[in-house]
């Protein structure tokens, strides 16, 4: 059972820059196909500084960043946690190459089906700069076995 002390707990910032080839890379592994995402003449003929992050690219930055220290901190084994939703919301549209921070709390933990399974949701800001551009939410699902 995860202990209700860890609902408001944060976590370390991470801050990473992520450079214009990883972008394009992503952009392509993805089926993102708007120029914007893979040519920086075209996202910079659109105004903006350099290739565009395909939406989804945030979320797989964070979790790689931040890896499963916060899972076994709750006394979980990461290899039992599935990804249950994930949301975005856009202040900003995020670019190559600037410095990011992810600030992320752990937001709520609660059980549903007789206590069989857990939920941990984590909210998470990006800021570029003193910008706050990115919100995301994610929602992780735990099985307890034996709980009734």
């Amino acid at each position: 059972m995860i202990a209700a002390e860890f609902v408001g707990k944060r976590l370390d910032p991470v801050v990473l820059r992520v450079p214009r080839e990883r972008v394009v890379a992503f952009a392509r592994a993805v089926g993102e196909d708007a120029a914007v995402h893979v040519d920086v003449d075209a996202a910079r003929a659109a105004g903006h500084p350099d290739v565009v992050l395909p939406p989804t690219m945030l979320f797989g930055l964070e979790l790689e960043a931040r890896g499963d220290g916060l899972l076994v901190d709750m006394g979980l084994d990461p290899l039992r946690v599935l990804h249950a939703e994930q949301s975005f919301t856009y202040h900003r549209s995020v670019h190559a190459g600037v410095e990011l921070r992810f600030e992320c709390v752990v937001a709520d933990v609660y059980r549903r089906m007789g206590g069989r399974l857990e939920f941990i949701v984590q909210e998470t800001t990006v800021h570029r700069g003193d910008e706050h551009v990115v919100d995301l939410r994610q929602v992780l699902v735990i099985e307890e076995k034996g709980a009734a």
